[in-house]
C-alpha cells in the first residue's frame, strides 16, 4: 500500500533528528538524480516535506516507509551514514 508523504514525516518526527531529516533529504537527492539545493533554504522537515512530494512516487514512498521501519526496528541508524 502506498505511503503518504504524512505517514513518512509523522515517522521521521518519531524517531529522527532534525540532522538525520537533513541526511536523509540529501540520501534522497542522491538516490533521485537531484541537487540537495532543489529542496530549499528551509528548516530539515520541510526540506524532506519537498523531497518526498516531489522527488518520490507512491510505491516509492511505500519502499521508504517500510526501509525506514525497518531500519529503526533493528536497532540500527533510520539514515545511512
Amino acid at each position: 500500500m502506498p505511503a503518504s508523504v504524512d505517514e513518512i514525516l509523522g515517522f521521521c518526527r518519531l524517531h529522527l533528528s532534525e540532522d538525520e531529516a537533513e541526511r536523509l533529504v540529501g540520501w534522497i537527492a542522491w538516490r533521485t538524480g537531484r541537487s540537495q539545493a532543489l529542496a530549499g533554504a528551509r528548516p530539515p522537515l520541510e526540506r524532506l516535506r519537498h523531497a518526498l512530494a516531489n522527488w518520490l512516487g507512491p510505491a516509492e514512498r511505500a519502499r521508504l516507509l517500510a526501509w525506514l521501519t525497518g531500519r529503526v526496528e533493528r536497532g540500527e541508524s533510520p539514515v545511512p551514514g
